[in-house]
């Protein structure tokens, strides 16, 4: 190794920040690659990236953002647990308290130490694993009340030792999962991810010399900082309120729980308050206090350096104040399986709250849930299988666009879907339908996105099914005289010929064969007065099959003539009436 003895250039430290970049990329292709579960290699449910030996996030490959924003915590609340001298080279931890380092039990991390002239930092992987045992296929259910009922927690066990695996941890692992083959494989493809990171940084700091990388480090993290400064400071200073509310919390059905945010705008700096938040529930929609830091994070990235490479510097005008024992800073013995409820639509609140102050750049509510369904049983090989079906949905229109239709919600980022030619080869379902939700999106200036709906029949009556769904009463908003999008929401038809049922929230459902389920991603709401919507894009709309005719008519105001082309005369007294009689409804 050697060492300039100088301070660092600034092309080499873009060189050091880019290849950086470069390994957790390379990283996220292998997990992807390695993994058994369509989790991992196709919804992408997994994050990767590099952190310093304080936990300081250096890189991270695109995956999801909440898993993203919390890396650092799974290596300092290691660091606290068991000091810094307790890592080795060849050592691999593995992690999933929910109540020390957020999310729920199947989220699982793996992290290593790398060493190069001394430990430099660590190599992370978190994914999702689709089951860990517990009271329930998959570890997660509505009707679970504390954490000991999800399933296996670990909290920073060695997963490897100095090379060599740790079979203990391995056998109890296996012993406690319904999936072991899976469950081992996936993990086993972090670990693969994290020493791919180990190899990379070391050939980095070997060729740069230690110093040089470590000023390198220094300077992209102040870089990050100075960005987001300077993007705080484009927001008048202020505080910014808003609210939302979940459905409920599964087990008191019906009672909402309320998401009140309060951000404090202060020159280069922001804090999110989440005190008002309701307390810890019964119910599994809970995480830990990282939960809170996590979402705050995600959602500061977006409102002031989206298009940047995560690193720790971005954090750094950010303050988040919470209370012990929320919802999103949870304690024992809290459930914490469905956490995702409360996360996504956190996020969309956040942005709310700030629409005021930044109303060229905050969109309409999004759809905020992803209805899920979750199947376990035997397939036609009798082979055990435990599949969970997640329905993306539309988010909300934007101050110059409409909104992205059947996406998956803000916290769980770029995510596809599974083709349905892997779900039918893997698991005992017929998939009948895959289409956009026509009429789902909220009308607008700018239209928000449409949901999405899937029809399936089970082929395996000895398969069980749990559906669970939320934010069916808090529709996805309008900002500016948008209307609401339709909300999530889920049917099954127990025999053909009889009336679909609406079922939101229940367990240990046995259908026969000839059921069918079929699950509604909710649209995103409406940006703007629908009225201003130019009848042209209306009529493609409705050519397109994003909207019937009766909404065209009235949402938008727009008739359309036997050609069906947009009849403007017509159009526009039918708007002109439409804006009379909200004038007048609005003196009364």
């Amino acid at each position: 190794m050697t060492t300039t003895g100088r301070r660092v250039d600034a092309v080499t430290t873009a060189v050091i920040r880019h290849s950086l970049v470069a390994t957790a990329d390379e990283m996220m292709s292998n997990v992807k690659r390695a993994a058994y579960s369509p989790s991992i290699h196709q919804i992408q449910d997994v994050c990767v990236g590099l952190v310093d030996p304080t936990g300081n996030i250096l890189a991270c490959a695109p995956g999801l953002p909440m898993f993203l924003a919390d890396m650092g915590d799974v290596v300092r609340d290691g660091i606290d647990l068991l000091g810094i001298d307790a890592f080795e080279p060849g050592d691999v931890y593995i992690s999933n308290d929910p109540l020390s380092i957020g999310t729920h039990i199947n989220n699982v991390a793996t992290y290593s130490p790398i060493f190069s002239d001394g430990l430099i930092g660590f190599a992370v992987a978190r994914g999702h694993m689709v089951d860990m045992g517990g009271a329930v296929p998959g570890s997660r259910s509505t009707r679970l009340t504390e954490i000991y009922q999800e399933g296996l927690r670990i909290r920073q066990l060695r997963f490897y030792a100095r090379g060599n695996p740790e079979v203990g941890i391995h056998r109890l692992i296996a012993d406690n999962t319904r999936m072991p083959e899976e469950v081992l494989g996936d993990l086993r493809a972090q670990v693969a991810a994290c020493r791919t990171g180990e190899r990379r940084l070391d050939a980095l700091v070997q060729r740069y010399g230690r110093a040089q990388f470590e000023e390198a480090s220094a300077a992209m993290f102040d870089h990050g900082e100075r960005l987001a400064r300077a993007a705080v400071r484009q927001i008048a200073d202020g505080t910014y309120r808003a609210e939302a509310f979940l459905d409920d919390d599964g087990i008191t059905l019906g009672e909402h729980v309320a998401l009140p945010v309060v951000i404090e705008v202060s020159g280069d700096e922001m804090t999110i308050d989440f005190s008002g938040f309701a307390d810890q529930t019964r119910g599994s929609i809970n995480t830990g206090l990282t939960g809170a830091i996590s979402i705050a994070r995600n959602a500061f990235k977006c409102l002031t350096t989206p298009h940047e490479p995560v690193n720790e510097g971005h954090f750094r005008p950010l303050h988040v104040v919470v209370r012990p024992g929320t919802i999103v800073s949870a304690t024992l013995p809290a459930a914490c399986g469905w956490w995702a409820r409360t996360t996504s639509t956190t996020l969309d609140v956040i942005l709310k709250a700030l629409s005021p102050a930044l109303p060229d750049a905050i969109p309409a509510g999004h759809f905020g849930d992803i209805p899920m369904c979750l199947i376990q049983g035997r397939d036609l090989n009798d082979r055990r299988f435990v599949f969970f079906e997640p329905v993306p949905g539309g988010h909300g229109g934007r101050p110059h666009e409409d909104g992205v239709s059947a996406t998956v919600c803000f916290h769980e980022g770029d995510t596809p879907d599974v083709p349905v030619e892997v779900q039918e080869s893997t698991i005992p379902i017929l998939v009948e339908e895959s289409a956009l939700d026509i009429d789902s999106a909220g009308a607008g200036l700018h239209r928000g996105g449409l949901g999405y709906r899937r029809t399936f029949r089970l082929l395996s009556a000895s398969a069980s099914m749990q559906i669970n769904v939320d934010r069916h009463e808090c529709l996805p908003w309008g900002l500016n005289g948008g209307l609401a999008g339709r909300p999530n929401r889920a049917f099954i038809q127990a025999e053909p010929g009889a009336d679909w049922e609406l079922v939101l929230k229940r367990d240990d459902m046995r259908l026969s064969s000839d059921a069918r389920v079929r699950l509604f991603g909710g649209g995103g709401g409406g940006w703007g007065d629908p009225l201003d919507r130019d009848p042209s894009r209306v009529v493609d709309d409705l050519r397109d099959g994003y909207i019937s005719g009766e909404a065209a008519r009235r949402d938008y105001g727009v008739v359309v003539d036997a050609s069906g082309s947009a009849a403007l005369a017509e159009t526009e007294r039918t708007r002109a009436d439409t804006r009379a009689r909200r004038h007048e409804e609005g003196d009364q």
